[in-house]
């Protein structure tokens, strides 16, 4: 598109270089992030994630190309009248990255009438006034009882000590250990501290146009194997954070925590599913996280004021991680969102995961006064510690040294079944992660099957999406007819990927022995059809995805003598 524009204004007429202007306002128009967190699908901790709400997924051409062109496009865009002019976060820019003695003092510097904490980093003393003190910390695990009774959904906790019996607890310091053992599995890496402004420029936010300075720097996000990155991770002029689903392999190294069992399983599975019947305790699970960084002397890593849309445990395994909170049924009204999908009435978001465009290194009091009143909780998770950070609470994450945690997470909506845990052990029993169900495992559950290989952050939950709607279909019969699924997958417009969704569905009658119609406990029981429902969810999120493995290859050869020719 540049080159095409340039080439008309060089040599051709007025009415083609308007042309070229059309096409340039409707390529931008096409520029979409890929949808992160919403009401279905939702992911880890949204230090990673673009919080907006989407019903159409964008393909791979799309996101190489939004990548490429979208800082081009918001530095050129112009300030309009009515708008507002943002700026990046301060840590994202470089200057804020260590702690507040050691940054440019004018950075900070105030004026006499400025508001008590204005330009201060958050967990300052100026913002001691609002504190609520810690969040609740136990020595060891907690039973479910107590977890489900009186912290779920809304209250965070810490449990010291208890990783240090993870086999991740001594392995993972080792990043020769994880390179030999894990090495050949894809990361997904972000830029250390992260920045959300550029999903907002040129928006409509908060009543206002959002407009951006032509120094703005595009989010991006690369892949690449662990080993790779480990490779290159503690450079001095490395800045980027590995954040990505953690391989079932390297869970084996984790241990769930006793207290998140008892979470309600669907009666179809208890009916019908071994592995349910032979634990019910164990809660479904929807997502793994691996988070590994690096921060040299003093320097930190940090994340934006955000929420997401799951529950979160963390364990870390090295470093640490500053925790600050706030609770958004008191304290919206106190807190700028850029989506405003936070409701107070009903005390949950009415769309996706969101943040907030306040500057934790660096809050201006003057522009959102109303941030002196927000009352917070905080905490610090040191090598060792699990917290449980809930859906919908608002946190902000300060990361030092070499840095490294593992992630499991259940979605919003699960229950507390008492009766799933009426086996005297099951109050206390615990399993390595890799033995739960997980909605979405890394690299994948069947090897050259449905997303193979590809970091699937923020997949919707394929059976509330997908099988649900089919044993519906199943209805008092006890069935479920195969045109049912054609139906399914006929919503479904991607071109050639249709007919492979069709294709599947035919496999995997044929795989259980069936023709017209197939049993719904068989449609429950049977990996084959877990496997045809997370293809559906795949499809539904990116199509025929290519983008993550040109990222993995080039940087596998970057630095080889042959990298010219190879590239």
């Amino acid at each position: 598109i540049l080159l095409l524009w340039l080439i008309c204004h060089t040599y051709y007429s007025d009415i083609l270089i308007h042309a070229m202007y059309l096409v340039t306002f409707f390529f931008f128009l096409m520029i979409r992030r890929p949808p992160r967190s919403t009401l279905s699908s939702s992911s880890a901790a949204s230090d990673v994630y673009k919080r907006q709400v989407s019903t159409q997924s964008t393909g791979a051409g799309q996101r190489t190309m939004a990548r490429l062109m979208g800082g081009f496009l918001m530095a050129t865009m112009p300030l309009v009248a009515g708008a507002v002019l943002y700026e990046q976060n301060c840590a994202s820019r470089g200057l804020c990255r260590v702690p507040i003695e050691l940054r440019d003092p004018a950075l900070h510097q105030v004026s006499e009438g400025d508001p008590p904490g204005h330009l201060r980093p958050l967990g300052d003393p100026a913002f001691d006034q609002t504190w609520d003190g810690e969040v609740d910390e136990f020595d060891g695990d907690i039973p479910p009882e107590l977890f489900w009774q009186k912290y779920y959904p809304f209250k965070p906790f810490v449990m010291r000590g208890v990783a240090k019996k993870h086999p991740a607890f001594h392995k993972w310091k080792d990043d020769g250990y994880i390179s030999k053992n894990f090495g050949q599995y894809k990361v997904k890496t972000e830029n250390k501290n992260e920045d959300r402004l550029t999903d907002y420029c040129g928006m409509e936010k908060m009543g206002q146009r959002v407009d951006c300075p032509r120094s703005v720097l595009p989010y991006t996000e690369s892949y690449m194997n662990i080993s790779s990155f480990l490779s290159r991770y503690k450079n001095p002029d490395h800045d980027t954070y590995a954040i990505s689903q953690l391989p079932t392999l390297m869970a084996k190294d984790v241990i769930v925590s006793p207290s998140w069992n008892c979470g309600r399983r669907p009666k179809a599975e208890l009916e019908h599913k071994a592995e349910v019947q032979s634990a019910p305790w164990m809660t479904q699970l929807y997502e793994t996280n691996l988070w590994i960084n690096h921060n040299e002397g003093q320097n930190f890593s940090s994340s934006v004021i955000h929420y997401d849309m799951n529950h979160q445990m963390m364990c870390i395994y090295d470093g640490e991680k500053e925790w600050y909170f706030w609770d958004l049924r008191s304290e919206i009204d106190h807190i700028p969102t850029w989506s405003e999908y936070y409701s107070k009435q009903h005390q949950r978001p009415t769309g996706g995961s969101d943040d907030s465009p306040i500057d934790g290194e660096r809050v201006d009091l003057k522009r959102y006064p109303e941030f002196a009143h927000a009352r917070w909780t905080n905490t610090t998770i040191r090598a060792g510690d699990c917290l449980y950070t809930p859906a919908h609470i608002m946190h902000y994450v300060r990361s030092t040294s070499r840095n490294i945690a593992a992630m499991y997470m259940f979605q919003t909506g699960t229950q507390y079944a008492p009766s799933q845990c009426a086996a005297e052990s099951a109050a206390s029993a615990s399993q390595t992660l890799d033995k739960f169900d997980v909605l979405w495992e890394f690299p994948g559950s069947v090897e050259g099957g449905a997303g193979w290989n590809q970091v699937k952050m923020g997949f919707p939950d394929w059976k509330r999406q997908y099988r649900a709607p089919i044993l519906r279909m199943a209805g008092g019969t006890g069935t479920v007819r195969k045109s049912d699924f054609l139906r399914m997958v006929a919503q479904f417009d991607e071109g050639h990927m249709f007919g492979a969704l069709e294709r599947a569905v035919h496999a995997a009658f044929e795989a259980v022995g069936a023709t017209g119609a197939v049993e719904a406990a068989t449609v429950v029981s049977s990996p084959v059809f877990d496997e045809l429902f997370r293809s559906m969810a795949v499809v539904g999120e990116f199509g025929d995805e290519r983008e993550q493995e040109l990222d993995t290859r080039f940087h596998k050869i970057m630095g080889k003598a042959t990298v010219r020719e190879e590239l």
